[in-house]
């Protein structure tokens, strides 16, 4: 990009399609220098930022915000002096390591009816636009960079600053407050041993590149995910469910037993896949306190209950975290048990009961269904049972109609997994179909130019004319991706060459959504600790704007990148434009 032009003097509406500035040559030896001296911005740094829009300016020490500050000056080059030297007021400039710059473009006001808060605080624009806010002498200026560092939404800002003011509806109406909006070139700057550097961002990370996407790439990813899982066990066995990076703490009150057996199967397989005992450990002591904790027997049933809850989903990961694992017979009783709940739950007609407790629940009924056929699957591969493969397809024609009649995503990854095991043994023609039809369906919710104008939302699932189908999420995209592979793999076998190409684009542009997620170097995470850093590294964001690490965001995209590795070959990697 040509710099001279880095700065619009008009708003634009399309500057996110375009999101990062290279930055000119000597801006992070400005900046940095201006930590100990007013220093005047050389006149070919001034030509390339000669734009006057307001410089919001960060200074960070080992993660740490230690100031920050605006620059107002008659090109964004002054401007940056002045936020430098500002900000470094009162600092130990020798520990500033980081600058976090904003160079905002496009200002224009916006009004603050209801209607219009709720356009301000969509989440899509987190991260790529910042606001500003004023009452009488109150203003609250808050940049693109720092609403990603503080992991802060937009509606929690302005339901603040409203707060603080006073200001009711009434107030609003009549233009006590007004407010602003604009975007911004984002730059971290960083120095260490080796010099001074300059990188650009969006929304407060590296966009990746899908050239970039490759079996190289995704064994890289294979190990930051995998050992992000193995660091996750505790000493007792527990496994970390939620942690806050902003925050730098663990959420200890939250908690899902569905992504915790989940996990535990994500933590076996790995170990398979790397040879590793000591994973197989860690996996049997993740078994033996979910065990302790969460399993009960009630006579011939076994139970997984969290919160006076027992749900179908749970005690089918369960059975199957158990199954998986090379020291299955020492849970055979468990095992047993929690056979007969699943075979419990389920009727004659196909359908199963979602809930064992409450007696008389029987909703969530996209996901739980799949879970559990998919440990059938598993059941049916060992066993070769006939009556059980019976039951199995009684099961797969009434889910067939029942998601027909009420189309959603998330049904899909669980059933495809699910029909495509026992296709393998079977080569039932009705199992290959309904999985293509369920994933040809699946692919209008792939993400690509046609339907998001974000560079780093490219490859995510997601369907924002269909809300109720959820917002984008991590732990979507991977399971979505544990369904297309195995959709890939079935095209494959059946010679459907053209179906085979569909999902294999998919699949590559969406390793590229996981790593524009994943937390792994100091750009990732320019805001956070040493300590915190060590904690997250390896872990995936819940979305672009939102980066909080839930342990299925990372389990489903490792389970997803295992059957990748093994599946594809070289070439299907490469041509994801």
């Amino acid at each position: 990009m040509d710099v001279t032009q880095a700065a619009p003097t008009q708003p634009s509406e399309s500057r996110a399609e375009a999101p990062m500035l290279e930055p000119p040559p000597g801006l992070a030896e400005l900046a940095f220098g201006c930590l100990t001296e007013t220093l005047e911005p050389p006149a070919a740094l001034v030509e390339a930022l000669s734009g006057t829009d307001p410089v919001y300016v960060a200074l960070r020490a080992q993660g740490h915000r230690v100031g920050e500050a605006w620059g107002d000056a008659a090109s964004q080059a002054h401007g940056l002096v002045a936020a430098v030297r500002q900000a470094a007021g009162g600092v130990d400039v020798e520990a500033v390591d980081a600058i976090e710059v904003c160079l905002t473009h496009g200002w224009r006001p916006v009004g603050l009816t209801p209607n219009e808060r709720r356009a301000l605080a969509a989440n899509i624009h987190r991260g790529v636009r910042g606001f500003a806010l004023r009452c009488g002498e109150a203003r609250e200026l808050i940049s693109p960079t720092r609403t990603i560092a503080s992991n802060r939404a937009h509606h929690k800002v302005l339901d603040k600053f409203f707060a603080d003011w006073h200001l009711r509806e009434a107030d609003l109406a009549a233009g006590k407050a007004t407010a602003e909006v604009f975007e911004g070139w984002q730059l971290l700057l960083t120095r260490n041993e080796q010099g001074v550097h300059a990188r650009p961002l969006f929304r407060g990370k590296r966009v990746v590149e899908q050239r970039e996407v490759s079996r190289t790439f995704v064994q890289e990813q294979e190990r930051a995910l995998g050992d992000f899982l193995c660091r996750s066990v505790q000493p007792d066995g527990r496994m970390l469910y939620m942690v806050y990076p902003s925050l730098e703490k663990e959420d200890r009150k939250r908690n899902n037993m569905i992504r915790q057996w989940m996990a535990t199967v994500a933590l076996s397989r790995t170990a398979r896949f790397r040879n590793d005992q000591t994973i197989f450990d860690l996996a049997e002591k993740n078994i033996r306190y979910n065990l302790r904790k969460f399993y009960h027997a009630s006579g011939k049933l076994g139970l997984i209950e969290y919160e006076r809850k027992v749900k179908l989903g749970a005690v089918a990961l369960a059975v199957l975290s158990l199954l998986e694992h090379p020291k299955r017979s020492m849970f055979k009783k468990h095992e047993q048990r929690l056979w007969n709940t699943i075979d419990y739950l389920w009727d004659d007609t196909g359908a199963f009961r979602t809930f064992f407790k409450p007696f008389g629940r029987n909703d969530v009924q996209n996901f739980y269904p799949g879970e559990a056929l998919l440990a059938w699957a598993f059941l049916y591969e060992e066993t070769r049972d006939e009556q059980l493969l019976d039951r199995f397809m009684k099961s797969m024609r009434y889910y067939r109609q029942w998601h027909r009649e009420q189309r959603n995503p998330a049904f899909i990854p669980w059933h495809a997994q699910a029909y495509y095991k026992v296709h393998r043994l079977t080569g039932e023609p009705e199992l290959a179909e309904f999985i293509f039809e369920m994933s040809d369906w699946l692919l209008a919710m792939a993400q690509w130019h046609h339907n998001t104008r974000h560079a780093d939302a490219l490859g995510r699932f997601h369907d924002p004319a269909h809300p109720e189908y959820g917002p984008p999420h991590a732990s979507a995209t991977g399971v979505y991706l544990e369904g297309l592979i195995d959709a890939f793999e079935l095209a494959r076998r059946l010679g459907d060459d053209e179906r085979r190409e569909r999902y294999r684009l998919a699949i590559v542009r969406g390793l590229r959504s996981v790593e524009q997620l994943t937390l792994r170097d100091e750009v990732d995470m320019f805001y956070l600790s040493p300590e915190a850093r060590a904690l997250v590294h390896g872990g995936v964001r819940t979305t672009v704007y939102d980066n909080i690490v839930r342990i299925d965001n990372v389990q489903h995209n490792q389970m997803a990148i295992l059957k990748i590795l093994e599946i594809f070959e070289d070439d299907d990697f490469l041509r994801g434009e």
